[in-house]
């Protein structure tokens, strides 16, 4: 019995130790590195192809093939390196596109770090686009996994799985007129 308590008092010293180095290390990092969030944004977009269909109903579905130009920013101490990924895109709760974002490394405290990321959509509902009412911003959601390495020092961490679920804000005084549009409704095969 002596022995079984000597060893349950060994364990449990061992594992407060654990805990109190543990919390040093995340203290050092929240109050000496103080960690922010990496920036991004999108500066320009390519077409590579596109395809307008308009089935049995009044809708009216777009799906293309496009290249992005994301700027990113990285105001902490420390580098980031982001696997290759594949993102969801929704639309009303349904699938429609996928983002494929390719390994990239963020070095610590880099600025305007472009990255060319390709998004594809099937079957988008522009219905609205096309009917000419006035569209000043929309939201479209972007869901999924990215695996992230943390470089202190030149010393790559373990991968972190980050869970990625935003609001990505479109201006739609930015997007292609009701009259370029209705001018390409004919074409059903158009390639840029």
């Amino acid at each position: 019995m002596i022995i079984y308590q000597k060893f349950c008092l060994i364990l449990l010293v061992i594992v407060g130790l654990l805990i109190l180095i543990s919390g040093f290390f995340s203290l050092i990092i929240i109050f000496i590195l103080k960690p922010r969030r990496p920036i991004f944004s999108f500066e320009t977009i390519d077409i590579y192809s596109y395809n307008f269909d308009v089935p049995d109903s009044s809708d009216v579905l777009l799906s293309t093939v496009a290249s992005v130009t994301l700027i990113t920013q990285n105001p902490n101490k420390i580098g980031i390196k982001y696997d290759f990924s594949k993102l969801q895109i929704l639309d009303n709760g349904l699938v429609a596109g996928m983002i494929r974002i390719p390994e990239f490394y963020q070095p610590a405290g880099s600025h305007n770090l472009r990255v060319e990321i390709d998004i594809l959509f099937r079957d988008l509902d522009v219905t609205s686009i096309m009917s000419g009412v006035e569209i000043n911003n929309f939201t479209i959601k972007v869901l999924g996994d990215i695996g992230v390495h943390l470089h202190v020092m030149k010393i790559e961490l373990p991968k972190i799985k980050v869970g990625l679920d935003c609001d990505v804000a479109v201006d739609g005084r930015y997007l292609i007129s009701r009259n370029k549009i209705s001018s390409l409704k004919a074409v059903k095969n158009y390639i840029v």
